[in-house]
C-alpha cells in the first residue's frame, strides 16, 4: 500500500482526462474527485482539504490562470500541478509564477502523471 496517500482534485471539462487520471491514481491509492468547471472546482477545495489539484488551462467558465491567483490568495499551501493541450514556455512561466508545482502537457502518459506527483509529494506511488 502506498505510505503517502493524497486527496486530488483533478479539474479538467474532458471526460478522458477525468477517468484517466482517476484510474491511474487510485491504483496507487490516492483519493481522486473530479470537477468539470473553475466554479465547481473553487467550491470544492473551499470545502474539501486537498493535498493536490491537477488544473486544465482552459476551462469553459474560467481561465486556468485566474484559478490559480485564486490558490495562491485564498489557499496559499495547496499544490497546483497545471495541464495544457496550448503548451508554451510563456504559459509555463506564467502558471509557475503564479504558484504552480509543476507544468503537464496534453497528452500525457500515465507514467508522466505518476512522476510529476512524485516530484511534488515524494513517496506517493
Amino acid at each position: 500500500m502506498n505510505p503517502l496517500n493524497l486527496n486530488i482534485l483533478v479539474i479538467d471539462d474532458e471526460n478522458i482526462i477525468c477517468d484517466a487520471c482517476h484510474l491511474v491514481l487510485t491504483e496507487k491509492g490516492h483519493t481522486v474527485e473530479y470537477c468539470k468547471t473553475g466554479e465547481t472546482g473553487l467550491r470544492a477545495m473551499e470545502q474539501t482539504g486537498y493535498d493536490l489539484v491537477l488544473l486544465d488551462m482552459k476551462l469553459p467558465d474560467m481561465d486556468g490562470m485566474e484559478i490559480l491567483e485564486t490558490i495562491r490568495e485564498e489557499m496559499p499551501g495547496l499544490r497546483v500541478i497545471v495541464m495544457t493541450g496550448y503548451s508554451t514556455m510563456s504559459n509555463a512561466v506564467q502558471a509557475m509564477k503564479l504558484g504552480a508545482v509543476d507544468y503537464l502537457s496534453k497528452p500525457f502518459t500515465d507514467d508522466e502523471l505518476l512522476e510529476s506527483v512524485e516530484k511534488v509529494f515524494p513517496g506517493s506511488q
